[in-house]
């Protein structure tokens, strides 16, 4: 199975197209403008599309 074409940062939201997919999974990845390194502060376009139209909790 292949990965994604690219991932976003969810620190600045700028699409990385650095990192390493692997068994399905992310592994490793850069974002190049801030730095993250955190492969649990990156999302796919699916994943944040998915997040940006759950309703908000607590309100």
């Amino acid at each position: 199975m292949f990965g994604p074409e690219f991932l976003i940062c969810l620190n600045c939201e700028t699409p990385c197209y650095t990192f390493e997919w692997t068994g399905g999974k992310l592994t490793e990845v850069l974002c190049v403008a801030c730095g993250n390194e955190e492969p649990d502060e990156f999302a796919t376009e699916e994943d944040l599309e998915a997040l940006a139209s759950e309703p908000e909790s607590g309100r």
